[in-house]
């Protein structure tokens, strides 16, 4: 599979998040403590991750991957989509301007700004 076809899989999932929203009564204006109660969905999906990373298959870990990706996609998707747009532009754009030269990955594995 290309990375084309991983990124147009990425923009169906979105699409499903939204469908899933619809389909449940998940509209309309966003709460602080809607997006709280989400937090322990995507403690969940993570703690699902790290399980799978220790114990399970590669299969297994991709499944549980995407189960953060979608819960994660569902809290963006709850946002006032203006402010989601800025967020997601800020995050590109902070991300695609890091290189070698002004950032470097530390002990942990994280990508950090060089001092």
């Amino acid at each position: 599979m290309t990375t084309i076809e991983i990124q147009s899989l990425i923009s169906q999932l979105s699409e499903s998040v939204q469908s899933f929203h619809d389909r449940f009564g998940i509209t309309g204006k966003t709460t602080r403590e809607e997006l709280l109660s989400r937090i322990p969905i995507q403690t969940e999906e993570v703690s699902e991750l790290k399980h799978s990373i220790l114990n399970e298959n590669e299969e297994r870990i991709a499944n549980e991957a995407v189960d953060v990706l979608y819960v994660a996609i569902g809290t963006v998707l709850r946002l006032d989509s203006r402010i989601s747009k800025l967020a997601l532009k800020e995050v590109i754009d902070k991300n695609n301007s890091k290189t070698l030269i002004t950032h470097y990955i530390n002990e942990a594995g994280k990508v950090s700004r060089r001092s």
